[in-house]
C-alpha cells in the first residue's frame, strides 16, 4: 500500500490544529490555572505528534519509514495545524478581542522605553503594521512551522524504521 502522506499529515494537522488553537485559547487568558493547563497542554501534542507519526509508519507505510518521509509527515502535520490555528486567532484578533494587540503594542512600546532603546517613527510604524490581525496571525504560521522542524529534527531518528535485512 502507497502511504498518502499529505491525506494522513491533514487529518493529524486537523487534530493538532484544534488542539493548538485551545492551547492559544488558553495562554492569552489572565487566569493562572489556565495558563497553567496550556502547558501541560503543549506536552500533550509533543506525545500526540509522536504517536501519530507512530501511527503512519505502522498503518501507512506497512511498518518502515525513512527519516525524511518522518520528518515530511511531521512538519506537514504541523503546516496543517498551523494554517487551522491562524484561523483561530485572526477570529479572535479580529472579532473576539480585538484590543488585544494595541494593548500588546504598548506593552512592547512600555518594555523599549524601560530598556531606554531608541526607536524611531519608522520603526513605531513597522510594529503597528505587525500588530495587525492578518499579519500577526500569519506569523504564528512560520513559528509552528519552525517548531515543527526542531520537533521533525528531534523524533524522526525515534520514528524511523528501516526494512530488516532479512526481509523480502
Amino acid at each position: 500500500m502507497q502511504p498518502n502522506i499529505i491525506k494522513s499529515a491533514m487529518t493529524n494537522g486537523l487534530i493538532l490544529g484544534v488542539l493548538f488553537s485551545v492551547n492559544f485559547l488558553l495562554s492569552v487568558s489572565k487566569s493562572i490555572p489556565l495558563v497553567l493547563l496550556s502547558y501541560g497542554l503543549m506536552a500533550f501534542i509533543l506525545v500526540l505528534t509522536f504517536q501519530f507519526s507512530k501511527r503512519f509508519r505502522d498503518k501507512e507505510c506497512n511498518g518502515i519509514i525513512s527519516f525524511g518521509k518522518s520528518f515530511s509527515f511531521i512538519l506537514l502535520s504541523y503546516f496543517f495545524a498551523a494554517l487551522i490555528s491562524s484561523i483561530v486567532k485572526f477570529i479572535y484578533f479580529q472579532f473576539i478581542n480585538p484590543e488585544y494587540l494595541s494593548k500588546l503594542l504598548n506593552e512592547s512600546m512600555k518594555a523599549v522605553e524601560m530598556l531606554k532603546l531608541p526607536i524611531d517613527s519608522a520603526s513605531y510604524e513597522q510594529m503597528e503594521g505587525m500588530m495587525k490581525p492578518a499579519t500577526f496571525s500569519l506569523q504564528f504560521v512560520w513559528l509552528n512551522v519552525f517548531m515543527g522542524t526542531i520537533i521533525g529534527l528531534i523524533m524522526s531518528p525515534f520514528i524511523k524504521k528501516e526494512k530488516n535485512i532479512f526481509e523480502d
